[in-house]
C-alpha cells in the first residue's frame, strides 16, 4: 500500500445519519446530485454517507480522490453499481476489473492513438458536414440542443465504430441503447425498481430492447468476419488486435461488450458537455465573439481538420470550463478490496468511497469563483497551476476514459461547426435541471430558437 505523503489526519470525519432506517436512501433516490452536494455543504469535503448494508465515503478532496483512483487505485475496483451496467455493456472496459481490465486496455489502447483518430476524424467530419447542412432547415424554429446533440454524436459514435452499416441497423442501436440506459438509471436510483418493473412491464420491454442490440451488433461482427474486407473503424481495429500473452483475438462476445460500451461512453459524454456548453454560451456573447474569432482566424468558413484542433485552444477553454461546470461524469465509485487507511479514515474491506466529481469543480477554494463560467481559467499557465486531481471530467487515474480524445476533438469539430452557421437564443422561463444518470443530462432538455 502507498501511503499519502500528506499527513493532516482527516478523521474523524462527520456523519450523515439520515432517515432512521432508510439512512441516506430516501435523498438519494429523491436527486442523488442535489443530496451529494447539499450534504457536502453541511458537513464538509469529505464524510460518511450510510445507506441500509453498506457504508460510502464521500469526498471531493483532489488528494483523497488521487489516493484511491491513482495512487492506490490497485486497492480499489468498480463494485456493485457497475455491476447494474453490466445488464447492458457485459464485461466491457467500463465495467470490467482486474487483469482481464488490463488485458482489454492494452488491447484497445491503440484504436484512440494520435494516428488512429485522425483517420476517424475524417469520417467524423463527413457525419458532421451533413448534420449541419440538414439542421438548415430547421433554423427559426424552436429546438433541444440535448436532443440534437445526442443523436448527433450518436451517428458519429456509430460511423465511428461500424462504417458500413446501414441507416436502418444504426437508427435501431441507438434507440436501444436509449433505451435500455433509462432501465439501467432507474435500476440504479430507484431502490424498488426490481420489485416493480418485473410487474410494469419495464424489465419485458428492457429484454426486447436488448435483444434488438444484441442482434444488430453481433449481425455487423459476423458480416465482418464473413466479408473479410477491412474498415477505417473501431470495430476492424479491435477485430485486428492481439493479446499480448496469447498472440490471439476477441471473440465475438468480447467484441461485442466492447462495441456497445464505446458506443455507450462515446457519444454521451459529448453530447451532455455540448449541450451543457451551447447552453452557457447563449447566456455569454462576449465569450461567444471571442469564439468565433478564433474559429475565423484558423477555420475562416471550412470546417477543422484534425491539424487545426491544436490551434484552436480557445474552444478547448471553452469546452474545458463547460465540462467543470456540468462533468459528464459527475462522480465515480470505488470499492475496497482490502482494509485500507487514508489520513486516519479507516476504510474497510467493501466499503465505498465516491469521488465526488461535480462537487470538487464547484469548490471555491479550488476555482475561484466556481460558479462563474470563465473559459479563461483554463489558459496554459492557470491549468498548471491547478491542483492534481481537481479537474476530472472524464474520471482520472489508470481508469481514466479511454475515449477522452476522441470526445474531445468530436466537441470542438461540432463547437466550431454550429457557431460558424448558427446562433442559439434560449427560449424563456423554462425549467433547465440536471438529471444525474450515468452522465449528467438535461433533465427536461435544452429548448433553444436556432437562427
Amino acid at each position: 500500500m502507498i501511503k499519502e505523503a500528506t499527513t493532516t489526519p482527516l478523521a474523524p470525519i462527520p456523519v450523515s445519519k439520515g432517515h432512521w432506517l432508510l439512512k441516506n436512501l430516501p435523498g438519494m433516490g429523491k436527486n442523488i446530485l442535489t443530496h451529494f452536494y447539499e450534504t457536502e455543504q453541511k458537513f464538509g469535503p469529505t464524510y460518511d454517507n450510510p445507506i441500509p448494508f453498506m457504508r460510502i465515503i464521500c469526498t471531493s478532496e483532489p488528494d483523497f480522490m488521487r489516493y484511491v483512483l491513482q495512487q492506490n487505485h490497485r486497492n480499489y475496483k468498480k463494485g456493485k453499481s457497475y455491476d447494474v451496467l453490466k445488464l447492458v455493456l457485459g464485461n466491457g472496459l467500463v465495467t470490467s476489473n482486474g487483469q482481464f481490465w488490463q488485458k482489454q486496455r492494452r488491447l484497445a489502447q491503440p484504436a484512440f492513438h494520435k494516428k488512429s483518430l485522425a483517420d476517424l476524424f475524417d469520417a467524423m467530419g463527413e457525419v458532421a458536414g451533413d448534420y449541419f447542412n440538414s439542421l438548415e432547415a430547421k433554423r427559426g424554429t424552436e429546438i433541444d440542443i440535448a436532443r440534437e446533440m445526442m443523436a448527433v454524436t450518436a451517428r458519429i459514435a456509430l460511423k465511428a465504430l461500424f462504417s458500413d452499416n446501414s441507416e436502418e441497423d444504426m437508427n435501431a442501436v441507438y434507440e436501444s441503447m436509449t433505451d435500455v440506459q433509462r432501465y439501467v438509471s432507474d435500476v440504479l436510483n430507484d431502490p424498488f425498481a426490481r420489485i416493480k418493473f418485473p410487474l410494469n412491464g419495464r424489465k419485458k420491454q428492457f429484454k426486447k430492447d436488448m435483444s434488438v442490440l444484441n442482434e444488430v451488433v453481433l449481425k455487423a461482427i459476423a458480416k465482418r468476419r464473413e466479408s473479410g474486407e477491412k474498415h477505417p473503424d473501431l470495430l476492424q481495429m479491435m477485430m485486428d488486435a492481439t493479446y499480448e500473452d496469447s498472440n490471439e483475438q476477441m471473440n465475438d462476445q468480447q467484441l461485442r461488450d466492447e462495441m456497445i460500451t464505446m458506443f455507450s461512453a462515446g457519444h454521451e459524454t459529448s453530447a451532455n458537455g455540448l449541450a451543457w456548453t451551447i447552453h452557457l454560451l447563449a447566456k455569454h456573447p462576449k465569450i461567444v465573439a471571442k469564439m468565433r474569432a478564433e474559429i475565423k482566424a484558423v477555420c475562416g468558413d471550412k470546417l477543422p481538420g484534425f491539424q487545426d484542433l491544436r490551434q484552436l485552444t480557445y474552444i478547448r477553454q471553452v469546452i474545458d470550463e463547460g465540462m467543470r461546470l456540468y462533468p459528464p461524469v459527475w462522480g465515480v465509485s470505488r470499492t475496497a478490496i482490502a482494509d485500507d487507511e487514508y489520513r486516519g479514515v479507516k476504510i474497510k474491506k467493501d466499503e465505498v468511497v465516491f469521488c465526488l466529481i461535480y462537487n470538487a469543480h464547484h469548490r471555491e477554494d479550488l476555482f475561484e469563483n466556481a460558479k462563474t463560467f470563465n473559459p479563461d481559467r483554463f489558459e496554459t499557465a492557470k491549468v498548471k497551476a491547478m491542483p492534481k486531481m481537481s479537474y476530472l471530467p472524464f474520471g482520472g487515474g489508470p481508469r481514466l476514459c479511454i475515449g477522452n480524445m476522441f470526445a474531445l476533438m468530436e466537441m470542438q469539430l461540432l463547437l466550431v461547426g454550429l457557431f460558424q452557421r448558427f446562433d442559439f437564443d434560449l427560449i424563456k422561463d423554462q425549467i433547465i435541471d440536471m438529471e444525474a444518470l450515468v452522465t449528467l443530462r438535461p433533465r427536461y432538455g435544452i429548448k433553444m430558437n436556432l437562427k
